[in-house]
């Protein structure tokens, strides 16, 4: 019990080190450049790696112990994380540096993210538990970590902010090293298993079908939206404006994540990640024409809730159904889509931005998704009156 509590900690700080890591990025590259094609393209080389890596990352989480898996890639991004606030220490750091330094952490990222991911389900009570719990976690740290960034960058600089990042990896790397929590299959098990690609597994499971194509949509055209707002923000007050945006979508995911803990069946249902996704659309539609802080603020508190009820009702109902066996490759599967299709996204918001201007790439972009996801909600109720019936000939689930 002891060493599933110390992992839910060393998780926190973790988050925390990334969420500051990732607003400092942003803030250095808009410094170096004032160009949104180049924040769309760092971002991009963030999460570029997830898409192409994630089978194998599936694979690998159900075949070996994550322990090892995690220990290797938390010791990795350490090393990244400090030699970023090296580089930025001593005013190294170049639009090229970055991009590569970017391009090396979505490589981590991508190996250690289905490992993580699974552990973190099976470090919980019951996988609602643990998908809730998780989305606390996350949203307190992504709403604290834009204030906690600007105040470090104006006091002592950006530099502190990737070395923060270095130092909250430490706990984790500590608790892979001397904790064991055990995986949820037997070695002859996960040996067992390794037959079955994660192709075949969406072939096989309805609720993938369903699932996926929602967060597909928003992964692609809302999503990216995030790493625009410094090209959205109030020219009068771009950092303070930017800061305020971003603090006010963790702080209304903050809000749907409590909700969650309180009443875990919300996320239960497949409904709330239409409705949940569709509200988002709405809200960064609106965003780019709002013209003052606190109205930036409201709207971006909204979409921040709607976008995590969305995705933790994702992310649950694809847990819910995971074999045990299998939920390696699930959590690949779901990561590859949530965070892999996203550099697809960067792409289309970059030029869109280049061309049209970054208010006007936002708010398009918003609205397709609307449209898209209303039309695969309609087809997926059509198309799943049966029922999953797959699912409920899986390996038992504890969760």
């Amino acid at each position: 019990m002891k060493g599933k509590s110390y992992f839910w900690y060393a998780y926190s700080f973790s988050t925390l080190g990334r969420f500051v890591h990732g607003m400092a990025l942003s803030w250095v590259v808009w410094t170096l450049t004032h160009s949104p094609i180049w924040l769309s393209a760092i971002a991009l080389l963030s999460a570029l790696p997830t898409l192409p890596l994630a089978p194998l990352a599936g694979q690998v989480a159900d075949r070996f112990h994550r322990h090892k898996i995690l220990l290797v890639t938390q010791t990795l991004g350490c090393c990244v994380a400090a030699i970023t606030a090296f580089l930025a220490y001593h005013n190294h750091l170049t639009p090229t540096i970055l991009a590569v330094l970017a391009l090396c952490f979505g490589i981590i990222s991508s190996v250690d993210g289905p490992a993580l991911h699974s552990m973190l389900v099976e470090s919980g009570e019951t996988v609602s538990q643990a998908v809730a719990r998780q989305s606390l976690i996350m949203n307190v740290a992504r709403s604290f970590a834009p204030l906690l960034a600007v105040a470090i960058i104006e006091s002592v600089g950006n530099s502190w902010c990737f070395a923060m990042n270095a130092i909250c990896f430490i706990p984790m790397i500590y608790i892979m090293a001397v904790v064991r929590i055990p995986n949820a299959t037997t070695q002859q098990e996960r040996e067992e298993s390794t037959g079955m690609t994660s192709r075949q597994l969406f072939a096989k499971y309805q609720v993938l079908k369903e699932v996926l194509p929602q967060v597909a949509c928003l992964s692609i055209l809302v999503m990216p939206s995030v790493a625009l707002l410094p090209a959205i923000s109030l020219k009068r007050s771009e950092l303070v404006s930017f800061g305020s945006m971003s603090s006010g979508l963790g702080f209304g995911a903050v809000a749907a994540a409590v909700l969650m803990q309180k009443n875990k069946r919300i996320i239960n249902h497949v409904t709330t990640v239409w409705m949940g996704g569709w509200i988002t659309c709405i809200g960064f539609a609106v965003l780019p024409a709002l013209e003052s802080l606190g109205s930036q603020w409201i709207c971006a508190l909204v979409a921040g809730a709607a976008l995590t009820f969305s995705l933790a009702a994702a992310n649950n109902a694809v847990q819910r159904k995971a074999p045990n066996i299998y939920r390696g490759r699930f959590s690949a599967m779901y990561l590859a889509v949530m965070l892999g299709l996203v550099p697809v996204g960067q792409l289309i918001l970059g030029l869109s931005a280049k061309f049209f201007g970054a208010e006007l790439a936002v708010r398009g972009c918003s609205i397709i998704a609307m449209v898209l996801m209303v039309l695969f909600a309609y087809l997926s109720s059509e198309s799943s009156g049966g029922g999953d019936e797959d699912s409920q000939k899986r390996t038992p689930n504890k969760g």
